[in-house]
């Protein structure tokens, strides 16, 4: 048999279920929120950390001339390294029933004894033979083929040669294809000569031993690499080592999932700051009955575990709730992250200590929330507590002054009722404004953050006046590669660009990373990037660079006016940086075609920048494939060809997903918000249920009750709508040094569009509709005489 206090504190959540829903839904929301985030970030961590590290990716790619047996013997002998292997990477094309396909082949010679990156069979035949083309399964769908499709491929402008899809392959280190608009095959190197280039691999990879070095250790390894391999006559062109054991993506991902649980813990406080609330208004309600316990022995710690006790109770509902939801939801935005890194979530179970861990906030959030309402409630003395009136007044509790402008005679009646309604319960009000106004300013702020990202895409590409590049197979002589190009039909216009793989030479003697120099005429008409320091080449500029900001920010040594050791081809030349400019995502540099030509051993143009005369997507292909055919009858094949326009769909592709997640956080907080005011406007409905009572006894109907409630949550919705703006600045700062982590910084947005701002005001009047609905309904549905007698 239950104790009476305790029969008093299950009667009360059974007479104010209502009420108990909305603690429940509060709780759940905001713990699954964010525990939704820790499970997708706790599953992405695993299976990044696992898969990745299972497939033995590369640790340094060296790319050269040639890659023998020899010097792979050589390069496997050096200690630090425990394998070593030739590879090579052809652009190219297919033609499929999805229509032509931008390709990548990755070639080598040993599939099945290979140890470096290694491939898991998905479907069909493994490993490839001649003839044959083996697809990653992220270019499946894009591509419309599967095993046993034909396809027609042409490699590097060689011949064309039909291949059949034999098979369907997992790997984990390249982007999805879905996502980079291309298909991945693997094919053999007899498969290269059919498609009419040899079968020479010109990428030597290698894995280091020690899995603990750090990038500039492995990039110290991988020199001595290259070292034995000019001492046995190659000529290597570039040294890339990538950061050890991490996904191309994967920082991306795992700041954007930071930035996401940090609005995932906001939305939590948030929901406990809508308990707070609704605790504080239940023991408004119960002042009296906390004195009539008192007054017959009840101490005021026995009455605090009670009421303590009923928040666990909630607490528990709650996340009972909310643990299997946010393991669902968790799981499914998971399978999202992963398909976006290429790696699969299936059969990776959610770590138990993310679910003690949303356990453990869920059990506590509302037994804190609801500590110092109770603790404050049980401080007032019997007598005082006796006296109380009720829910409707009560010292200290409600606010009975209202400014004179909210009881002036022009405003219409019903509105002065919701006014002096909203400002008797002032901090009730504040918190139900502060949460529905967070929840909006991040709205408003992440329409900002939309703003800046494709203003900075504009930027970037408003400085590119060409439609097309295409990369020939050998370096060619400028004037000749021009001359081929402008004779053919459609074309407007034709610049031709060297460049060449380059590395810092650090202060210790060690390289830096690899980044690309494009080499442009200094008078190119056809590129002029929006330069933020310093100044862009002119005539007569010897060994000079203008360096992006990304390239900047990660060779510290890069500064504007500093004269710098590149490793350019072989040759370590000083240059001096000139000049600074904004690239996005993008690291690289720009230098005169003529020192590039003249200076460091590029025997010539290796691109060309084409504009085309008509701009409809139907006629820029159509003018691809004549330019190409035109360079191929002129002996100057292409390598690889871009379109501006899916280069720049694939980039939006990529930065407007990030502000899109960003923005479904503030979607939730907007819900949290929705339900405090639905929480509010029912207590404030149940308070002034005797005030109800006189108004339907003199008469009032149906429509000016409802009036009366839905005009003081307009007033809350209006106070929340503009609150909401000036809250969104410091929001958009906050969410656009967020977005600069993810991907790369962009102009904060401080003033939110009209547009966006009256969409918000859209927003909060019809949550404010939806939350004023059932707590309208319910007060007319009290009886006059029954309101009359209520306390």
């Amino acid at each position: 048999m239950l104790r009476p206090r305790w029969r008093k504190a299950v009667r009360d959540v059974w007479l104010h279920k209502a009420r108990t829903t909305l603690v429940i839904a509060a709780i759940t929301i905001g713990v699954a929120g964010a525990g939704a985030v820790l499970d997708t970030w706790s599953l992405i961590r695993r299976v990044t950390a696992d898969e990745f590290a299972a497939s033995n990716p590369a640790s340094a790619m060296l790319r050269m001339d040639d890659v023998d047996t020899a010097l792979l013997r050589a390069v496997r002998a050096l200690p630090e390294i425990s394998a070593a292997a030739g590879h090579r990477t052809v652009s190219g094309s297919v033609r499929t029933s999805a229509g032509i396909r931008t390709v990548v082949f990755f070639v080598t010679d040993d599939y099945a004894g290979s140890r470096i990156g290694t491939l898991v069979p998905q479907a069909g035949q493994w490993p490839p033979r001649d003839g044959d083309m083996i697809i990653e399964r992220s270019s499946v769908d894009f591509a419309g083929i599967g095993v046993g499709d034909d396809v027609l491929a042409r490699a590097r402008d060689g011949q064309e040669a039909t291949l059949r899809v034999s098979g369907i392959v997992h790997d984990v280190a390249v982007a999805p294809g879905w996502m980079e608009h291309v298909v991945y095959g693997f094919i053999t190197p007899g498969t290269l000569e059919q498609l009419g280039l040899s079968a020479t691999l010109n990428e030597l990879r290698i894995v280091v031993r020690d899995n603990a070095m750090d990038r500039d250790a492995v990039r110290r390894v991988a020199f001595r690499a290259k070292a034995v391999a000019e001492r046995l006559g190659h000529r290597v062109t570039d040294v890339d080592v990538p950061e050890p054991g991490a996904h191309v993506h994967a920082a991306q991902i795992n700041s954007l999932l930071l930035t996401q649980g940090a609005f995932g813990v906001l939305a939590m406080f948030m929901s406990a700051l809508l308990v707070v609330n609704l605790i504080t208004a239940m023991l408004a309600g119960q002042v009296r009955e906390i004195g009539t316990m008192k007054a017959i022995g009840a101490s005021p710690g026995q009455i605090i575990v009670v009421y303590l006790s009923v928040a666990f109770a909630l607490g528990a509902v709650a996340t009972a709730i909310a643990v299997p939801l946010a393991a669902v939801v968790g799981r499914q935005y998971a399978t999202f992250t992963a398909d976006l890194l290429n790696f699969s979530v299936n059969g990776v179970s959610i770590p138990r200590g993310a679910i003690a861990v949303q356990i453990a906030v869920g059990l506590l959030l509302p037994i804190l929330s609801a500590a110092m309402p109770v603790v404050l409630a049980c401080r007032v003395s019997v007598s005082d507590a006796l006296r109380d009136i009720g829910l409707g007044g009560g010292a200290g509790r409600v606010v009975l002054h209202v400014p004179r402008w909210a009881r002036a005679e022009w405003l219409p009646r019903t509105m002065r009722y919701a006014v002096r309604n909203v400002l008797r319960r002032r901090q009730r009000a504040v918190l139900t404004v502060f949460t529905l106004a967070t929840g909006g300013a991040v709205y408003l702020g992440a329409g900002n953050l939309g703003r800046s990202v494709k203003g900075s895409v504009d930027r970037i590409y408003d400085t590119q006046h060409f439609q097309m590049t295409l990369r020939v197979a050998q370096p060619a002589l400028p004037e000749a590669l021009e001359r081929v190009v402008r004779a053919t039909p459609g074309v407007s216009a034709a610049e031709s660009w060297s460049g060449a793989r380059a590395a810092v030479v650090r202060a210790d003697g060690s390289p830096g990373s690899s980044f690309a120099v494009s080499a442009p005429p200094v008078e190119t008409r056809l590129v002029r990037p929006g330069m933020t320091a310093g100044r862009w080449l002119k005539p007569g500029d010897q060994r000079v660079l203008v360096v992006s900001r990304r390239l900047m920010e990660m060779e510290p040594s890069m500064s504007l006016g500093r004269d710098v050791a590149l490793i350019i081809n072989g040759k370590t030349q000083r240059w001096v940086i000139i000049g600074k400019y904004d690239s996005g995502i993008d690291a690289g540099a720009y230098a005169p075609r003529e020192t590039m030509l003249s200076e460091t051993g590029v025997p010539g143009a290796t691109a060309v920048l084409v504009v085309s005369a008509d701009t409809s997507a139907q006629a820029i292909f159509r003018l691809v494939q004549r330019v190409r055919d035109a360079l191929r009858l002129a002996g100057m094949p292409v390598q690889s060809s871009t379109i501006v326009s899916e280069a720049r769909s694939s980039i939006e592709d990529h930065l407007f997903m990030v502000v899109s997640f960003l923005g479904v956080m503030g979607q939730l907080m907007i819900v949290v918000g929705g339900l405090g005011l639905a929480a509010t406007m029912s207590i404030s409905v149940l308070e002034r249920t005797r005030e109800i009572g006189v108004l339907r006894a003199l008469g009032a109907r149906h429509s000016s009750i409802h009036a009366l409630v839905h005009g003081e949550g307009l007033m809350i919705a209006l106070a929340s709508w503009l609150v909401a703006v000036p809250i969104s600045v410091p929001m958009s700062i906050v969410l656009g040094q967020a977005f600069g982590r993810v991907m790369f910084p962009v102009p904060v947005m401080l003033t939110p569009e009209p547009t966006g701002v009256m969409r918000w005001f859209a927003v909060v009047v019809i949550i404010t509709v939806a939350a004023c609905a059932i707590p309208a309904w319910r007060a007319t549905q009290i009886a006059p005489r029954v309101a009359l007698a209520f306390e």
